[in-house]
């Protein structure tokens, strides 16, 4: 039977019902969803639109030297930004704003437009576009009156600076583009100056085209202010002389570095060539070159320098004494199945002081072999030798010295190289290993971990400054002071009568030891050698240890790096104020009967044992005469203070003063001869 019309209309209803009510189900359920369970998400959606968080650079904490004066430091600078969803017309904006800011207007052109909105997708940027950072005076006062025109803000920013230009260039190091160290101690500790950055928060409206507004959410804090230990005299001293030894030898480039034994303080550490860290390097590749600091990530064979080594090893293990006589085979060392060793000159018998002195390679062979390669790898160990030293730059290289031990296909030393690696060869290290390791037997037998920071502070929230100081690190006894006693005296006769003749300091006794490693390269040698020095002065209680390095000379160390310690040396112990030992007339001189072995040995022994003991004065001592060892007094009276002192200190006569004005009576009187280790007494006063 058919269905009347009202039972149609109600079926009809009843389905538009249901499907109403389906309908109403799922708005419901969408709703829910939306507003409840990812309601979070949908907030944080719609306030990434108009709320976003701007780094705020901190201020780079400052690096001084070892005065305070600044080396780096960090200017508040201003930056401009724009909201470039605000700029109608791009090319205009452009051709106003990018002559006033010293940028190019199509470059300028090309960012506004991807941060704007194109063909209906949404824009790159986020409302906000660095125009240009670190503003001048005179482009921030040409910026002004575009602010009334254009939505262009003003924000606080940081610049870099290098007041003393290149000086300590690899040391200190520079920035790039972001603001982060990419060499030297800006690069190793870069973190600590850092600082940690502020966060501005920048508001604008839901389709970015409104005027926006900013301010400091989280206060930015100061990076660490670190006293490196570089003495700024010092070191340009040291990267002078370095620059004209180069050129002079011919050389394609070099290091010098200058530390205190008794600590690892670095004093100054020079490379040739430099690069001024105030100049951005355009690319990656040129700034990794400039930036390569030869002195501590650049090893090379140290050739006779290792001697040193070799020759401590064995008076140290008791096999040899300095008076031990070995046969140098008159400069030819037949070795069976391979290349017998040479000597530069043909040497017969020399004691183990003379195989130093004179530099032998088969005086050293022989105390190698008689001793054995396992004791060898110890003492190299206990010299810092293939160990990194841990100084605060970065990359530096741990040197190359294989395991004495073969362990599966790993390098490892063969049957016969300890005697070559006992003077100098199959082994390489940096300039600064090297320092570590003079400084052994500087200072009395102490492995000393080189370092160029030596005090971190950082300001707190009342201006005063708190300081940051670590436990120093406490050097590692590896040698017995009177080995070193031993070692320093033969090292002064290398100077006095051996190769390093070039590296006797006026006025104060030093030792030390030549080093020439002839390069290979290409299956050849190429008569060009790595030429070195390494010493310290004065003898009996080494304030300074120095390594010279030219690289590819064809001079040899005693020619050509020799005079450089020399002149490095000499300005190091006049900048610290070290007392002269020996008449500046004749470096060669013997030392004084104060300075007798006998005296020098107790010396070691009670700075060994912390133990200071009131010297007493040596009756049978006798002083040359005054008019030999001498010189004559000047005429200082009339001259102010400052004139007497600058006087005195080029002369190197020291001075005792009083009073104030004008100098009015000296003694000795001028023209008389100042007695060695005496000094004028000048007194001053004003003129009624």
């Amino acid at each position: 039977m058919a269905q009347t019309a009202e039972a149609k209309a109600t079926t009809r209803a009843v389905l538009i019902g249901r499907i109403a009510l389906v309908w109403a189900v799922i708005i419901l359920l969408r709703l829910v969803q939306l507003q409840v369970w990812k309601h979070e998400d949908y907030k944080l959606a719609a306030q990434s639109q108009h709320k976003h968080l701007e780094e705020v650079p901190a201020l780079r904490g400052e690096i001084l030297s070892r005065d305070g004066s600044p080396l780096a430091i960090s200017i508040r600078t201003e930056s401009a930004a724009v909201n470039p969803m605000r700029i109608v017309n791009p090319e205009f904006f452009a051709r106003v704003v990018a002559p006033v800011l010293g940028l190019n207007a199509a470059e300028l052109t090309d960012k506004l437009n991807k941060a704007r909105p194109q063909n209906g997708r949404r824009a790159r940027g986020r409302g906000f576009l660095m125009l240009k950072r670190h503003l001048t005076d005179e482009e921030r006062s040409r910026l002004l009156p575009l602010r009334r025109t254009w939505p262009i803000e003003l924000l606080e920013d940081a610049r870099r600076e290098y007041p003393n230009g290149v000086l300590a260039a690899h040391v200190i190091g520079s920035l790039n583009a972001e603001g982060n160290g990419n060499s030297g101690v800006e690069q190793k500790l870069n973190a600590e100056l850092r600082g940690r950055p502020g966060k501005m928060l920048v508001l604008s409206g839901s389709r970015e085209n409104d005027d926006y507004l900013t301010w400091v959410q989280e206060e930015s804090v100061q990076g660490t202010n670190l006293t490196l230990t570089i003495d700024r005299v010092i070191q340009h001293d040291a990267e002078k002389y370095l620059a004209e030894a180069v050129k002079a030898a011919g050389a394609t480039g070099g290091s010098v570095v200058v530390m205190d034994p008794a600590n690892g303080a670095v004093l100054a550490l020079a490379n040739n060539p430099s690069f001024d860290p105030r100049v951005e390097t355009p690319t990656e590749q040129e700034a990794r070159i400039q930036h390569q600091n030869t002195a501590v990530q650049i090893p090379c064979e140290p050739g006779s320098v290792m001697k040193m080594i070799t020759v401590t090893m064995g008076i140290d293990t008791g096999k040899f004494t300095p008076e031990s006589t070995i046969y140098c085979e008159n400069g030819v060392f037949p070795r069976p199945g391979r290349k017998p060793l040479h000597d530069v000159h043909h040497y017969g018998g020399l004691d183990v002081a003379g195989v130093l002195i004179k530099s032998s390679n088969i005086g050293v062979a022989k105390i190698s072999i008689a001793i054995g390669p396992r004791t060898l790898y110890d003492y190299l160990k206990r010299f810092g030798i293939g160990d990194k030293s841990g100084i605060e730059l970065p990359a530096e290289s741990r040197g190359l010295l294989y395991p004495q031990e073969c362990v599966g296909k790993k390098p490892c030393w063969s049957q016969n190289s300890h005697e070559y690696i006992a003077f100098g060869h199959e082994v390489a290290a940096t300039s600064v290993q090297l320092a570590r390791a003079v400084s052994v037997i500087a200072n009395g037998g102490l492995l000393v971990n080189p370092h160029l920071v030596s005090k971190r502070s950082r300001p707190d929230l009342d201006g005063k400054e708190v300081v940051l100081q670590p436990a120093a690190e406490k050097p590692v006894r590896t040698l017995g002071p009177e080995t070193c006693f031993t070692i320093r005296k033969i090292m002064e006769r290398v100077v006095l009568e051996g190769t390093g003749k070039g590296a006797a300091v006026p006025g104060y006794s030093s030792g030390g030891k030549t080093g020439s490693a002839e390069i290979f390269e290409n299956g050849a040698w190429q008569n060009r050698h790595n030429s070195s020095f390494i010493g310290f002065a004065p003898v009996a209680n080494p304030r300074v240890v120095v390594v010279v390095t030219l690289n590819r000379t064809p001079k040899l160390g005693g020619v050509a790096a020799a005079p450089v310690f020399k002149q490095v040396t000499e300005s190091a112990l006049r900048v610290l104020g070290v007392p002269k030992d020996r008449p500046e007339t004749d470096p060669l001189i013997k030392p004084k009967a104060a300075e007798s072995e006998e005296g020098l040995m107790a010396a070691v022994r009670n700075a060994a044992t912390g133990v200071e003991k009131e010297s007493k004065p040596n009756t049978t001592e006798t002083h040359a005469s005054p008019v030999l060892t001498g010189r004559r007094v000047p005429d200082f009276r009339g001259k102010a203070l400052l004139a007497v002192l600058r006087e005195s200190a080029e002369k190197g006569i020291e001075v005792e003063t009083s009073g104030h004005g004008n100098a009015h009576e000296q003694q000795p009187a001028p023209g008389e001869i100042l007695p060695m280790g005496s000094r004028v007494r000048v007194k001053f006063s004003v003129a009624q």
